[in-house]
């Protein structure tokens, strides 16, 4: 069901776990006041959304972004970056030129995570513009935080309670070691931030699980074989079904979605197929 914010901005919820449609809202221009308040009361609500049918440059994207907060720079990346490409601009693609990759992550899954979560201060808000899509793989799967830790049982809410957790940083989205760091042995002395398992939103004041990434990370208080079967319980409970909404892309959708509410994944690419994304990462807080 459709819900008009304005005379010209309507939200479309997905009917899922999350998710909506933005219409009304054309991001290579400047936000008004009007539009830029419907865009983050839709992500509150909603934890993702789509604008659909866009046409934007990456100093337009760049923008566009700027508008909400600060964005984070990728001074290192898996591959190399092209000239005059924005150091807030990071290429997520699959494509080969001359057999080297020109984006990051390729054709590989991407697991559960929340973007920018190794550091102090990671990620807020996640934009994501799609350039090339496949005709069938590459979906973006995500899921609600708010709606994960409400549903927890009243013993693992006990479990995490006021606890922190190592956001690993040894290892990126698709499995892959980041360099210089070298494998982890000893989960407990893993590299990487150290965040609340349960934060609340610093604007919505919702309360949501915050893991990082999935595979990985350690809860201080436990030893590593308990710390283990407590993450792994987090972690089915929090990407069940229910829980989770699934984004079919189409070439000009610009995704946003709000890293301290929701989690994300991507499965494997068929490699013949291409796939260019273009994407920024606002800057947020130290969580709570």
């Amino acid at each position: 069901m459709s819900v008009t914010l304005s005379s010209n901005i309507a939200v479309v919820p997905s009917g899922g776990a999350c998710g909506a449609e933005l219409k009304g809202i054309d991001a290579s221009r400047p936000l008004t006041p009007e539009a830029k308040g419907a865009i983050k009361q839709a992500l509150f609500a909603h934890g993702v959304i789509c604008l659909r049918n866009q046409t934007i440059t990456d100093e337009q994207l760049v923008a566009f972004g700027r508008t909400f907060s600060d964005l984070h720079a990728y001074p290192v990346t898996e591959y190399e970056k092209p000239k005059g490409l924005p150091p807030e601009v990071e290429l997520i693609s699959n494509i080969l030129v001359d057999g080297k990759p020109i984006g990051a992550l390729g054709s590989g899954e991407a697991t559960w995570h929340s973007d920018m979560s190794m550091f102090d201060i990671p990620a807020s808000f996640t934009y994501l513009y799609a350039e090339k899509v496949p005709p069938v793989g590459g979906n973006t799967r995500f899921a609600n935080l708010y709606a994960a830790y409400d549903a927890l049982s009243d013993e693992l809410k006990q479990k995490i309670e006021g606890r922190k957790s190592i956001h690993d940083i040894a290892y990126i989205a698709d499995g892959r070691l980041r360099p210089p760091y070298k494998h982890v042995t000893d989960k407990s002395k893993g590299p990487g931030a150290q965040h609340p398992v349960v934060r609340t939103h610093p604007e919505s004041g919702r309360k949501a699980l915050y893991l990082g990434r999935k595979g990985y990370g350690y809860i201080f208080g436990y030893p590593v074989p308990e710390s283990d079967v407590l993450l792994d319980a987090l972690w089915d409970h929090m990407v069940s079904p229910q829980f989770v909404w699934e984004h079919e892309w189409r070439v000009g959708d610009i995704l946003i979605w709000d890293n301290r509410g929701v989690a994300h994944a991507r499965g494997t690419l068929d490699p013949t197929l291409p796939r260019l994304m273009r994407r920024i990462v606002g800057m947020g807080e130290r969580p709570v």
